[in-house]
């Protein structure tokens, strides 16, 4: 008779690793991460509103498909594009955008968008990849 039991995870004192697991797997700790950011960087007066608000703005986000909330709107990526671009040329180089992106957290892009080959990255191309990864770092549900 086999003496060794398997053990069960103990709901009252679950181990380290069985925590780590769960707030992975529900990506907890990216949605704290970017709720404290966006709370620092709005500083609302009435920040437990605030939160519900944009907990809110997720969830239908994730319903309907949409972007989700996060701290960079079209006008700071303009800004961006517009200080990697100072002449007015109306591109950047390849090089650019991808430090760009990697710059404001995004991991998960278009290496290679349009414009890549010529190495003219336009203004709607950086908007386009870089909304696209904002909203999945800031989607904070599993996909």
């Amino acid at each position: 008779m086999d003496d060794i039991q398997k053990e069960e995870p103990d709901q009252e004192n679950p181990r380290e690793s069985d925590v780590k697991t769960y707030l992975e797997r529900h990506r907890i700790l990216n949605l704290l991460d970017n709720m404290t950011s966006m709370l620092i960087f709005e500083r609302p007066d009435d920040p437990r509103s605030y939160l519900v608000q944009q907990l809110e703005k997720l969830k239908i986000a994730k319903q309907n498909g949409m972007y989700y909330p996060c701290l960079f709107n079209d006008s700071n990526l303009n800004s961006i594009f517009g200080m990697l671009d100072p002449t007015k040329r109306g591109f950047i180089t390849r090089e650019q955008f991808v430090e760009a992106l990697s710059t404001l957290g995004i991991t998960d892009f278009e290496q290679f968008p349009a414009g890549s080959d010529a190495n003219r990255i336009t203004l709607g191309t950086f908007l386009k990849e870089a909304k696209k990864g904002l909203s999945r770092a800031s989607a904070t549900f599993k996909e």
